[in-house]
C-alpha cells in the first residue's frame, strides 16, 4: 500500500512538473497601440442623399496577441474606441463606438461585438446605427445579428445645406 501510494505520489508529482514546464514555456500575450483611421466617400448613386457624404473613424485601440506554446499567434483582442463621423459639405455627425474585436488567427475569424457607432439628431433619435455582433472571414462579413437601422430622410435632412 505505501509502495503504492509513492509510486502514484511520484508520478502525480512528474506530471505537475511536466504540465507548470509546458505553461511556463508559452510566451507571453503582447500589446501594442495601433491606429485605426479609415474614411469612405459616397456619391452620386452610391450616396443615400442627393449630395456626396463622407463616412469616416479615427482612434488609437489596444492590441493584444495571444500566442500557442510554439510561440505563433493564436488569437487577438482589439480595445478601444473610434470617434466616428459623417459628414456633408455643410454638417456633420458624430459618434464613438468602443465596439471591441476578437480574432481566431488560425481559423481567420473576427468577431465584432457592441456598438459600432450610432449618429443621434435631436428630435429625431437615432438616424444611423450598427451595433451587435458581426462575424467576419476572408470573403468578407459572414453573420450579423443586432441593431442595422438607417433613416435616409432624417439623416439626409441633418447633412444638407
Amino acid at each position: 500500500m505505501t509502495r503504492a501510494l509513492s509510486t502514484t505520489i511520484a508520478i502525480l508529482t512528474a506530471v505537475a512538473t511536466l504540465l507548470l514546464a509546458n505553461t511556463a514555456s508559452a510566451t507571453r500575450p503582447t500589446t501594442a497601440q495601433m491606429p485605426g483611421d479609415y474614411s469612405q466617400s459616397f456619391s452620386g448613386a452610391d450616396s443615400p442623399c442627393g449630395f456626396d457624404i463622407t463616412f469616416s473613424a479615427a482612434g488609437t485601440v489596444t492590441v493584444t496577441t495571444y500566442y500557442d506554446n510554439a510561440g505563433l499567434p493564436v488569437r487577438e483582442s482589439i480595445h478601444g474606441s473610434l470617434a466616428h463621423s459623417v459628414s456633408s459639405a455643410w454638417h456633420s455627425l458624430s459618434s464613438k463606438g468602443p465596439a471591441p474585436v476578437h480574432i481566431d488567427v488560425t481559423a481567420g475569424l473576427a468577431v465584432d461585438t457592441g456598438k459600432e457607432f450610432a449618429f443621434h439628431i435631436p428630435g429625431a433619435g437615432v438616424v444611423w446605427a450598427q451595433n451587435g455582433r458581426f462575424v467576419f472571414g476572408d470573403a468578407g462579413l459572414i453573420s450579423y445579428t443586432g441593431l442595422n437601422t438607417l433613416d435616409t430622410g432624417a439623416l439626409c435632412a441633418a447633412l444638407a445645406p
